[in-house]
């Protein structure tokens, strides 16, 4: 039962906190691919115009 209560304090939020900093990278790598997307996307319609 004491196990069980150490696992509960501990590797509990530390299993929610490497959750959260996970999804946080998720979102900024993505943001990344969108900005790269973005600018590539830009460039291309800037060139059929000219």
């Amino acid at each position: 039962m004491n196990s069980i209560t150490r696992f509960s304090a501990i590797g509990l939020p530390a299993v929610i906190g490497v959750g959260i900093a996970w999804l946080g990278n998720r979102i900024i790598k993505n943001e990344k691919v969108l900005k790269d997307r973005e600018l590539e996307l830009k460039l291309h319609v800037n060139n059929k115009f000219h």
